[in-house]
C-alpha cells in the first residue's frame, strides 16, 4: 500500500509540474531559412538574391513582418562584407501579416517598399562569394507577440 501511495504521489507531482511549466520560446526548428541558388553571376552585372522562410511545422503559422523582413549579407573570399551599390537606401515602414501553411515557403523581398539595393547586388571582382539571409518577423504565442530573428547558413556562389 505504501508503494502504491508513493507511485501515485510521484505521478501526481509529474502531472502538476508539467502543467506549471511554460514554454515562452517558440521552437526555432520549425523555421527553415534559405536562399535560392545563385548562378550565372557575371562581373559588373546586376543579380538578385531571394531568400525564403519555410514552415516545417505541422500547423499553419501566422506571422507579421516589415518590408525589411529579409536582409542579405554578401562576403568575399576573405570574409569582407560587400556593401550595397547605393549609399542611400529607402524603406517604407509598412507592416504585413501572412499565413504560412505547413511545408510552404514564404518569400517577400519588399519589392516596391524598399530600395532594390537591399536584394540586388553588383560585384566588380570575379571569385567565390558567400551570402546569408537574416530574417526578422513576429509570431503570436499565447496572446503575446514574439520577435524572431534567424539567419540562414552561408551559401556559396561564383562570380565570373
Amino acid at each position: 500500500m505504501l508503494r502504491l501511495k508513493i507511485v501515485l504521489s510521484l505521478f501526481l507531482l509529474i502531472v502538476i509540474l508539467s502543467g506549471c511549466t511554460t514554454n515562452n520560446q517558440i521552437d526555432e526548428e520549425i523555421y527553415l531559412i534559405g536562399i535560392d541558388e545563385i548562378k550565372n553571376v557575371k562581373v559588373n552585372e546586376l543579380f538578385e538574391i531571394h531568400g525564403y522562410l519555410k514552415n516545417n511545422s505541422k500547423q499553419t503559422l501566422d506571422i507579421s513582418h516589415g518590408s525589411g523582413m529579409f536582409m542579405y549579407e554578401v562576403y568575399d573570399e576573405d570574409g569582407v562584407k560587400i556593401l550595397p551599390n547605393n549609399s542611400i537606401l529607402f524603406r517604407n515602414d509598412i507592416g504585413y501579416t501572412a499565413e504560412i501553411k505547413s511545408n510552404v515557403e514564404y518569400r517577400d523581398n519588399g519589392e516596391g517598399q524598399r530600395s532594390d539595393e537591399y536584394y540586388q547586388f553588383v560585384i566588380q571582382i570575379p571569385g567565390t562569394y558567400k551570402v546569408k539571409a537574416n530574417v526578422e518577423f513576429w509570431v503570436e504565442s499565447k496572446g503575446n507577440q514574439q520577435q524572431i530573428n534567424l539567419s540562414s547558413d552561408l551559401v556559396q556562389f561564383i562570380v565570373e
